[in-house]
Order: structure tokens, then C-alpha cells, then sequence
């Protein structure tokens, strides 16, 4: 009994959403019915405006207003079905009915508006057969037939309607009645190489109903000739030797290729050699020795290439962008502005290009240009927070192009993963000290550091100082107010836009005693003592070695003379020397004696003695005479 009240309750709660009450009549209820061909079926319909979980039975009520005035029948649909079919037996071809839909609750019954027609005037003709004619790049002919419609049968000439629209498109475009002739039509100005989609209708020429769309008929349109010019830059020492120029280019989209792109003619100008050569590529890249300085690029399909797209690789004096400043757009990437200096010979760039790559990783390198008059432009692509990326703003000339200094970006800053790095202290007095370091490394600053701080504590009394916020470009600082002999703890931090980073490594450091100043300024006193007495000593040797023979005894200073290398005994042994005997006997043996007569020459005279001037100081160490026979 419950569950029945509250279906009635249900019920009513959808009756008063609707504007329907118990008894009245809906609007129509959407019933709606047509005659299916070539069984002439009565199909008809309606909307079912009751919730799900409400009870509710429908009953169809068909009425004769011609042949059979007043005979009226019913029909019932199954279970949960908003439709249902009178089969062609049931009907009279020609006949005038009135149709209604009365709907049973446990609430009561609400009964639509009459239908009345002729089920000559409800005729629905099943949707055409397409087929395609003849396919060109902008045309094609599209074809249709209605084999179960017949004007021999009976039936009515049918009127054809037409839609078609590109396949990645939602939109469909329309075709007028009026322009469209019974048996085929001519769709224009479609795009070349693009698959489009094709659906038809019909409806009788005098009454009816128009027929369901067709199925899609799918076909591509040809190839024609690709359009526009390929977008062409470089890279100067990008490829794996310096010694190469990386060509790169963009892919033609679809609607400027109009085809498959087969490949890309490359052509240069060799300066050393002074010749045009000729490569053919796929895409998107390729290298160029160093000596080339002008290159053309065309894109080729089965039909015909583009116009040559060309480029200066030279490197031109004329003034570059300047000024060059890169800020996020929101939701949209960089917007990057410059300004252009006046040439003095006043000559303008014909455009600019502006290229951007990640700094990190600079495996692939985007650009767009501008035209000749711009002063910004805005960068669109997928980019990254907390990477780095590289601007530079290129001037083009007919005689090359001039570069801008290169700008870092960030599209979102985060705070520093990293800290900076190779902390050192230096004392400089009892109270001072010097900190130094090196920047936070690139891949861990995730944004542009503005400022680094100091953070010191004392180990005696715990407390914490902070200096900052220091300079981003400072590597040093000067830190005063120091307590000597007393042991600090010192680490840093670098900070973004968006907030401070992690700390470095803990540094300790110790503040050596005032004394040790004391021992510093004796000890350099004493050397530089030292080296002015030598300074002093070498000016005035001369008379710093008499002071010294007049000071020092004599043996401390004069020499002792040596008898093995004595310059009289050189001399003695030189006078005195005799052939030796083993030269006598290496002489030629004579074969026959020779008498020769030989005469006892007179005894040589004694050579003069050797005068030898001998010092009395010299007569103690000198050898005595026999010494001296037995060293000979």
C-alpha cells in the first residue's frame, strides 16, 4: 500500500513540474507519426515526461474520419516504449484518421491533443543511396539514388537536401533546395587533400516528411600544388662538430602542403668554393658545412614544390635589437619586447625572428617571426615551470642578421632546490672576517635569485644574526662586530620571487684571540730586518769582506793551498816527463840489419833550475824534494 502512494505521489510531483493536472489534456505530448515506405507501416511516437519509477500504461487510439467514420481503435505499446507500429493491414490507404494517447496512473489519466491526418500526407521515403562521381582537388560530384521509390509505384517526386562538412569539423554546411538538382550536385571550392563527410535527405515533392539523413559517405579530395613559403632557420655550431651550420624548418601545415609532403630540396651557396650545391632531405633538419652563407628551401609533393624560402647565414655589423625584456603573459607564454636602432646608413631590417630554447637543455630550438616596424611578440608553447629559458631577438638584413644579448626567462619561478655552494671565511682582524661563495648552480636556482642572507650563530650564547638581503651578484660579504676566540656557525640561502630556498651546508668557523696580532707584527719586523742587512751585505761587499780580515784571525779567511793540484807541481811533472817504452816496442821490426855508425853525442847540459817564489806562510805546508821524486 506504501509503495503505491508513493508512486501516486511521484506522479503528481511530475504533473505539477509540467503544468499538468489530473484530467487535462497535455499540449500534445510530442506524438508524432508517419508512414514508413515501401511497407506503409504507421509509425508513431511521443515524449514520456513521467519519471522512471512511476507506473505508467499508454493506450493509442486511431479514429476513421472519411471511410469508416466513428470506427475507432486502440493499440498498446510494450512495456517501457514511448512508440509503436500499426501494420498496414490495419490501415486504409487514403483514409483520414484522428490519434490520440491517453496515459494511466494510479493518480489517473491525462489525455493529449487530437492528431488528425491523411496518411497520404505522412509519408516518410527511406533516406537516398550516395555514391561519388568524378573527384578533383576543389570538386567533386556526388551521385544519389532511392531504389524503393518509384514514381510508377504511385509515389511522389522527392526534393533532395544535401550536407557535408570537413571530418574533423561539428559544424555541417547546407545546401538549398533550390540548388539542388535530382539525381546529382556539384560540391565546390572544397580544400585540397581533406577528407570531408556527405549525407542527403528527401522529402515528397507536394506532401510528406522528410527522410532520415543517409549514412556519411567519406572521400578525400586530391592533391594540388602545396602553397606559401617553408619556414627556414639556424643554428650556428648546434650540430655534434663546430665546424657545421644546423639548418632547421617547420613542417607545412595541411592546408599550405595540400598533400603528403614527400621531401625538402635544399640548395646553398659554398663561399670557399663559390658554387651552388644541392641536397635533398626529409624533415625537419639538416647540416651545412661552415662555408655556406646563403641557402633556398622548397617542399615538394606529388603535384609541384613551393616557392624557395631563403636565408642569409651571414653574420652582419648592422645594429641588433636592444632593450630586449621578456615577460609572462598569463595563460599564453612570453611577451617579449625590444627596440630597433637607426643604422646609420638607414637601412631597416626586413623582419625579425625571435627564438627561444630551454637553457638547460637546448636539444630544440623554436621561433617566430615578426614583420619589418615590430617591437614585440608573444610566445606560445608548452612551457615549464622552474626551467630556464634562453631569448634572443635576431634583426634580419639582405646582408645577414645582427642578435640581441640573450635574455633568461622563467614562465613560473619556485623557490631555489639548491643553495649556494664553496662557502669560505676569511679573518681579517679580531673582530672581522670576509664570506665568500659560488652562485646556486643553474638546474637549482627555479627562478631568478634577487637576493642571498647570512644566517650566523654564536656557540656561546645561541644567537642567531641575519645579514641580507644581499645583492644576487655579490659573491663576497664583509662581516664586523665579531667577538674574537669565540666559534661561529654560518650557512646561507638564496631567495626567488617566489620565497627563500633551502639552506647550504653548515659552516663553522673560529675568531682567533687579539695576541696573535702582536706575534704577526714581530715576526714581519724581523724579516724584513733580514732582508734589508742582506740588501746591505751585497751593496757594500767589498768592504764588509776587508772589515771581516780585519776582524776575523787569518786562518778564517785565507785560503789553504792543495799539493795535489799545486800549479808547481803541474809544472815539475810536465819538465821531467819520459817516452814511454811500450812505444818503442810497437816500432816495425827491420828485416836486415842496417850498420849504422853511431856517435855518443856530449852530455845535454842540465837544464836551470826552477825558480819557485814561495810565501814563509806557504814553506809549512809545501812537500819536501824527496816527496816530490817519489810522486814523479
Amino acid at each position: 500500500m506504501r509503495s503505491r502512494w508513493n508512486s501516486a505521489w511521484l506522479l503528481l510531483l511530475a504533473l505539477k513540474a509540467f503544468g499538468l493536472k489530473e484530467g487535462d489534456p497535455d499540449a500534445s505530448m510530442g506524438l508524432h507519426c508517419y508512414q514508413m515506405v515501401p511497407n506503409h507501416f504507421m509509425n508513431c511516437s511521443w515524449i514520456s515526461r513521467a519519471p522512471p519509477s512511476v507506473n505508467i500504461t499508454y493506450v493509442f487510439y486511431y479514429q476513421s474520419l472519411k471511410y469508416h467514420r466513428g470506427q475507432t481503435r486502440t493499440a498498446k505499446p510494450q512495456s517501457e516504449r514511448n512508440w509503436l507500429v500499426i501494420e498496414r493491414s490495419k490501415l486504409t490507404q487514403g483514409e483520414i484518421y484522428s490519434v490520440w494517447l491517453e496515459a494511466h496512473s494510479a493518480t489517473g489519466t491525462t489525455t493529449s491533443d487530437k492528431l488528425n491526418f491523411n496518411l497520404d500526407d505522412i509519408v516518410k521515403p527511406p533516406p537516398p543511396d550516395l555514391d561519388l562521381g568524378e573527384l578533383q582537388s576543389s570538386e567533386v560530384t556526388v551521385k544519389w539514388s532511392n531504389p524503393t521509390w518509384s514514381e510508377s509505384l504511385g509515389h511522389q517526386p522527392l526534393i533532395y537536401a544535401l550536407r557535408y562538412k570537413t571530418s574533423k569539423d561539428h559544424d555541417w554546411t547546407y545546401l538549398n533546395m533550390d540548388s539542388v538538382y535530382e539525381e546529382s550536385h556539384d560540391l565546390e571550392d572544397l580544400k585540397p587533400f581533406t577528407s570531408y563527410e556527405v549525407q542527403a535527405r528527401c522529402i515528397p515533392h507536394q506532401s510528406g516528411s522528410w527522410s532520415e539523413w543517409s549514412s556519411s559517405h567519406t572521400f578525400v579530395t586530391l592533391e594540388a600544388a602545396p602553397q606559401g613559403q617553408v619556414d627556414v632557420w639556424r643554428r650556428i655550431g648546434g650540430s655534434e662538430t663546430r665546424e657545421q651550420i644546423l639548418l632547421l624548418w617547420k613542417a607545412l601545415g595541411p592546408e599550405a602542403a595540400q598533400g603528403t609532403i614527400i621531401n625538402y630540396e635544399v640548395s646553398f651557396r659554398d663561399s670557399r668554393q663559390n658554387s651552388v650545391k644541392h641536397k635533398m632531405c626529409l624533415c625537419c633538419n639538416t647540416t651545412l658545412p661552415h662555408t655556406a652563407n646563403y641557402v633556398w628551401l622548397s617542399a615538394h609533393n606529388s603535384v609541384s614544390k613551393t616557392q624557395p624560402a631563403n636565408l642569409s647565414l651571414e653574420q652582419t655589423d648592422l645594429p641588433g635589437p636592444q632593450e630586449v625584456m621578456v615577460q609572462v603573459a598569463q595563460g599564453l607564454g612570453f611577451n617579449v619586447t625590444w627596440k630597433s636602432m637607426a643604422s646609420p646608413l638607414g637601412v631597416q631590417p626586413q623582419e625579425y625572428v625571435v627564438e627561444w630554447s630551454e637553457e638547460l637543455f637546448r636539444n630544440k630550438l623554436n621561433w617566430t617571426r615578426r614583420p619589418s616596424g615590430s617591437s614585440s611578440a608573444l610566445l606560445q608553447g608548452n612551457f615549464t615551470p622552474k626551467i630556464p629559458y634562453l631569448v634572443h631577438v635576431y634583426a634580419l638584413y639582405a646582408e645577414g642578421s645582427s642578435a640581441s644579448v640573450a635574455v633568461r626567462a622563467y614562465f613560473q619561478e619556485e623557490v631555489p632546490s639548491g643553495s649556494p655552494k664553496a662557502l669560505q671565511v676569511r679573518s681579517i682582524s679580531s673582530t672581522a672576517s670576509v664570506i665568500s661563495w659560488e652562485e646556486i648552480p643553474l638546474a637549482s636556482r627555479n627562478g631568478h635569485v634577487t637576493h642571498y642572507t647570512i644566517y650566523l650563530q654564536d656557540s656561546t650564547s645561541r644567537t642567531l644574526k641575519t645579514y641580507g638581503p644581499i645583492g644576487a651578484t655579490e659573491r663576497s660579504y664583509y662581516l664586523s662586530g665579531l667577538n674574537p676566540g669565540i666559534q661561529y656557525l654560518l650557512w646561507m640561502t638564496g631567495s626567488t620571487s617566489a620565497g627563500e630556498g633551502v639552506r647550504s651546508t653548515l659552516h663553522h668557523f673560529h675568531i682567533p684571540d687579539s695576541h696573535w696580532q702582536f706575534v704577526l707584527i714581530i715576526l714581519l719586523v724581523l724579516g724584513l730586518l733580514v732582508i734589508l742587512a742582506l740588501i746591505v751585505v751585497f751593496v757594500k761587499r767589498n768592504w764588509f769582506f776587508s772589515f771581516c780580515r780585519k776582524v776575523l784571525p787569518q786562518w778564517c779567511w785565507e785560503k789553504i793551498p792543495d799539493p795535489e793540484h799545486s800549479g808547481v807541481v803541474l809544472k815539475i811533472n810536465d819538465q821531467t816527463t819520459v817516452p814511454d817504452m811500450d812505444a818503442l816496442s810497437k816500432t816495425k821490426a827491420i828485416e836486415e840489419p842496417i850498420i849504422v855508425e853511431i856517435k855518443e853525442p856530449a852530455p845535454p847540459e842540465p837544464a836551470p833550475p826552477i825558480t819557485i817564489n814561495i810565501s814563509g806562510y806557504e814553506k809549512r805546508f809545501m812537500p819536501t824534494l824527496e816527496e816530490l821524486q817519489k810522486l814523479t
